[in-house]
């Protein structure tokens, strides 16, 4: 266990990403190497790749600190990686791994789980209802040419522009299985990947120059053998 007071730079492939496991364990930059393009905003205590244990704003998980379990550097036959844990209160820890696969060198991934480890025996194994909530924070280059287009599950096409404030998408809505952020000015769009089956409502969240892509998981309580589990990856590609 590591207690660390340096940014982790995690560097291969397409990415190079900070990250500071003693507020939040949150990814402060995640810059796409091939096009400089350096996507989230962010200050070291707010902001950047945040994740909480709630459905509320800035819950457990946000500013804890996050002890570095493991912690791989790019050599013959590792990928980059990044382990972290939090606890978040209850018994509970909110773990993240956070790589660029080898086989895959164009995206970054990040595994999320929200684990029970010690959870009272008064309550049957189960904990408190929780929720994963994946806050990112990017910023927009080029506000008037930027939205998030997605289709849904039912096949229909959406685009969302910073005009219409916050969208929740869910049920037959949610997008399926990916959504991006595209900035027509830079021809560039910033894709991100997720399993339908954990995540039960996206939020798209238009602020001053920023946008929030959330992905939400059921909210329910967690056991030893039922933990809440987010799978998701990011990749810049051209556009169209």
């Amino acid at each position: 266990m590591e207690l660390s007071k340096e940014p982790v730079e995690l560097n291969s492939g397409d990415w190079k990403l900070n990250i500071v496991p003693w507020i939040g364990g949150r990814i402060l930059s995640m810059t796409h190497v091939p096009s400089g393009v350096q996507w989230l905003h962010s200050r070291i205590d707010i902001n950047g790749y945040e994740e909480y244990s709630g459905t509320e704003y800035r819950s457990a998980g946000c500013t804890e600190e996050y002890n570095v379990i493991e912690r791989d550097l790019e050599h013959a036959r590792e990928e980059e990686s990044l382990i972290l844990e939090g606890d978040v209160g209850g018994g509970l820890v909110l773990r993240r791994n956070i790589f660029i696969p080898k086989d895959n060198p164009h995206v970054f991934r990040i595994a999320s789980s929200i684990e029970a480890r010690s959870v009272g025996a008064g309550s049957g194994g189960f904990s408190r209802l929780v929720c994963l909530r994946v806050h990112p924070t990017f910023s927009l280059m080029h506000p008037t040419e930027s939205f998030v287009s997605f289709t849904s599950i039912d096949g229909s096409k959406h685009e969302v522009w910073p005009e219409s404030g916050e969208q929740l998408y869910e049920g037959k809505n949610l997008p399926d299985g990916e959504w991006m952020l595209v900035d027509k000015s830079l021809n560039l769009r910033l894709v991100n990947r997720f399993d339908v089956s954990q995540v039960s409502k996206c939020i798209v969240h238009w602020d001053c120059g920023t946008v929030n892509m959330e992905l939400w998981s059921e909210d329910r309580p967690v056991s030893k053998e039922s933990p809440l589990k987010i799978e998701h990856e990011y990749q810049v590609t051209s556009f169209p």
